[in-house]
């Protein structure tokens, strides 16, 4: 029996199409899963009740963000604030870290959230590079409030608790 050019052109073509198929869903799946890292990436922060101990970390978080030390002095207990009164204030004046709130636990008037704090530096051509802080942020419960009750990033923790 004679096969012939025709039998083994047809199989190559179809190991051709397969091969086609086969990078078409696997492309389909990449470009897909990128799609869903853009739009994960993209959506905004979650805006915590400022009537909450995570809303008083967030405004006092985002306070130091933006520059405005007074603001955030709002959400600290009047002892952290004269405690921390002074030029020493802030150790560390990044405007380019993210904070993430990792674990929350409210006990009456009291209240503990451990962060994550994303900190970005450097630049140029080569990049900079990031590194991750962890932190405890201790809560006191005044009136309807939330309010900071021990030094957390950025401030100087030993400059402010001297005094307390």
């Amino acid at each position: 029996m004679d096969i012939g050019p025709h039998t083994r052109d047809n199989a190559a073509m179809g190991s051709a199409t397969r091969s086609r198929t086969v990078l078409l869903v696997v492309g389909s799946l990449v470009g897909l899963l990128v799609a869903v890292a853009v739009v994960l990436a993209l959506q905004p922060p979650p805006v915590f009740d400022a009537s909450t101990p995570e809303g008083a970390a967030q405004g006092y978080y985002q306070a130091l963000l933006d520059g405005d030390e007074e603001l955030a002095a709002t959400y600290m207990t009047e002892e952290l604030q004269q405690a921390c009164d002074g030029g020493f204030w802030y150790y560390d004046r990044r405007k380019d870290a993210r904070i993430v709130i990792v674990r929350s636990v409210v006990d009456g008037d009291s209240a503990e959230l451990d962060v994550r704090i994303e900190i970005a530096y450097g630049g140029g051509p080569f990049g900079g590079g990031s590194y991750d802080q962890e932190e405890s942020v201790e809560l006191e419960r005044h009136g309807d409030r939330w309010l900071i009750s021990q030094a957390t990033w950025p401030m100087d923790r030993y400059a402010c608790e001297k005094d307390l």
